[in-house]
């Protein structure tokens, strides 16, 4: 079993799936597309997505290369640390069990124009960005672009006391970090986890969910199932709670606490970043 393999806190099954592809379509709205406007769609014929989970990223980013640069036959693969969640594939998009940190085999060497990565903060501590990264651009052309989404916790605990039950969450999510020393702002570390390994026109975009009230009730959705999976996982990790049923209890409490922050109209602060770069020719 891998590092990452340990550290990944939620499920696999079926209603982790959905809760995954219900996150995917949030996200797109959030960050503004499945390929960021910095990636030029032009001469992208071989897309690879990384910890791809349930592969909808890659049907999305298959439609936005079509109607952004005309269709042509293009190879999409997904590759995840488990096969669990994998669709039926139709042509031109194909799967395969991997883990980030291990060498690809070598049909896949310097083989895609566009490598994507997307949420994979809580899989392992912020130290290993840079070797992640590092593995990464094995399988990226010279020329070709990595595009890495991530959860920026910065805020989190800062913008929690609007509200008396804002905490409820926001705290235990905080000291989960300082824990397990996952990053509290992914964004930043892959920043320089890109400029370290030699990627060049690295662009660090930031998106928040605060004030979009277009998407306040499917943010609060989103929030509510996160924090819902995870929440009795954190309890145990950072010692609040001795046990599973001690942990689901509490987990309660916190929940309904939630409910209350949310229906003042209130979103934590939970931000995303797109971290893009290029690989030099």
């Amino acid at each position: 079993m891998t590092k990452a393999q340990e550290m990944y806190p939620l499920g696999r099954d079926e209603i982790e799936s959905r809760r995954l592809n219900e996150q995917h379509k949030l996200l797109l709205d959030i960050v503004g597309g499945a390929i960021d406007k910095d990636v030029p769609l032009d001469n992208i014929s071989t897309v690879a997505d990384v910890a791809t989970g349930t592969g909808v990223w890659l049907w999305d980013a298959q439609k936005q290369l079509n109607e952004g640069a005309g269709e042509s036959e293009r190879q999409f693969h997904g590759f995840d640390i488990s096969a669990a969640q994998f669709p039926p594939a139709p042509a031109g998009i194909s799967f395969s069990e991997h883990d980030i940190f291990q060498p690809f085999p070598a049909e896949h060497l310097n083989r895609y124009d566009l490598v994507h990565v997307r949420l994979l903060v809580t899989a392992f501590p912020e130290s290993e960005f840079k070797k992640a990264v590092e593995n990464l651009l094995t399988i990226l052309k010279p020329g070709g672009y990595l595009q890495w989404s991530e959860v920026d916790f910065a805020h989190v605990e800062a913008g929690s006391v609007d509200h008396p039950k804002g905490p409820a969450s926001a705290l235990p999510w905080m000291k989960f970090t300082e824990v397990t020393k996952i990053s509290k702002c992914a964004p930043d570390a892959l920043y320089n986890a890109y400029t370290s390994a030699g990627l060049v026109n690295v662009v660090n975009r930031s998106s928040t969910i605060r004030g979009r009230t277009d998407l306040t009730e499917r943010a609060q959705e989103w929030e509510r199932k996160f924090f819902s999976a995870m929440m009795h996982v954190v309890l145990l990790r950072i010692g609040e709670a001795a046990d599973e049923d001690e942990a689901n209890r509490k987990a309660a409490v916190i929940k309904l606490d939630l409910e209350e922050y949310f229906a003042a109209g209130k979103v934590i602060d939970v931000r995303f970043g797109t971290v893009i770069g290029q690989k030099p020719n």
